[in-house]
């Protein structure tokens, strides 16, 4: 494991659409940008297929993934995160890439940016959507592919978790993992840049119900990570865990 302090966390969210980054940890990244840590995004395809604007405005379909990307990098900057890292796949294609090809393009991310925390979707992708499923088994090709035998530089393994109480009631058909509540990170500071930042995917039903959701909702407002069974087995004592959990 390599050295660790609190100047030096870099965060890597790999998602497969712009606004997943933000509905999965953007509060979370909100606060470790605000701290001086490294933020950074994948994104897996520019959400081609997704609807075509909100609140009136019309999109028309071969703009979309232009006008997704633009809000993602709108985002980025707001968090004060860095500029995203576009994989250019189409929107419910990606299971159609050879997972190990899409994983060598995960890895070679993970190798330049050196991340202390990875944080991908769960093996069920929270809605079961083939692009989550997808990017989440070449996450975990990449992941494996990047840890140490031995430990060092091992970053942590994470995926967006859901109480299980609300997985019944949405309906999610989660695996057992994604319900894990094995790091909670309080972001009553920082739920305002979550909402604007779903509120600035206009061009997106679901991110603006997200939105309207979270702004009726009463606090604590918080989000939620399990530890893949693929970290280290000793990942309680990750000096990263005890950091996130004081946040």
């Amino acid at each position: 494991m390599k050295s660790f302090n609190k100047e030096s966390i870099v965060w890597l969210g790999v998602y497969g659409h712009p606004d997943d980054e933000t509905s999965a940890s953007g509060g979370t990244m909100v606060k470790l940008s605000d701290k001086g840590h490294q933020v950074y995004v994948i994104t897996a395809t520019g959400g081609e297929l997704g609807t075509l604007g909100t609140d009136g405005s019309k999109i028309k379909r071969e703009d979309l993934a232009s006008v997704r990307e633009c809000e993602l990098k709108t985002n980025m900057k707001a968090y004060g995160a860095n500029p995203p890292f576009m994989l250019r796949y189409v929107d419910q294609e990606l299971e159609k890439e050879d997972p190990e090809v899409l994983a060598i393009k995960i890895l070679d991310i993970m190798h330049m940016v050196e991340p202390d925390v990875v944080s991908t979707f769960g093996p069920s992708g929270i809605s079961n959507h083939p692009d989550h499923i997808a990017i989440h088994k070449s996450t975990l090709i990449a992941y494996e592919k990047y840890t140490n035998p031995t430990g060092e530089n091992t970053p942590l393994l994470i995926y967006p978790s859901i109480p299980e109480d609300i997985a019944k009631m949405y309906n999610l058909q989660l695996s057992p993992v994604e319900k894990n509540m094995d790091l909670i990170i309080d972001i009553d500071d920082t739920i305002r840049y979550k909402i604007e930042g779903l509120k600035n995917y206009k061009s997106q039903e679901d991110a603006q119900e997200f939105a309207a959701h979270l702004s009726e909702r009463e606090g604590p407002h918080f989000e939620s990570f399990a530890v893949s069974d693929s970290s280290q087995n000793d990942w309680e004592s990750h000096p990263v865990v005890r950091y996130l959990r004081s946040l």
